[in-house]
């Protein structure tokens, strides 16, 4: 369950990454820090969605009974809810100057 959590927050960290790198903007990545190119932002997008994507795979889907299913698919909301709180808030911070 729990990988489940990190696959869902893999998958929605790539979006504002890719929106910045599609954009054309400079933004906050591991790889490059807080002015990180656009470029950095889609390669940072790219390993997001590799990983979440692998994670996800790592577990068998096939063979699931339908509350087993819908715990994984609860689980990797979670994981898009919570980081996409954090986003927010983080966002919400930056802007009045934190």
């Amino acid at each position: 369950m729990r990988r489940d959590i990190l696959a869902g927050a893999l998958l929605v960290n790539a979006l504002p990454h890719t929106v910045t790198g599609v954009a054309g903007r400079r933004g906050l990545t591991p790889l490059g820090g807080e002015d990180s190119s656009p470029g950095l932002n889609l390669v940072w997008a790219a390993m997001n969605v590799v990983g979440g994507a692998v994670v996800l795979a790592s577990a068998p889907w096939r063979g699931l009974s339908e509350a087993a299913a819908a715990d994984r698919r609860r689980s990797v909301q979670l994981g898009v809810a919570v980081m996409g709180s954090f986003g927010l808030v983080y966002e919400v911070a930056r802007a009045r100057g934190r």
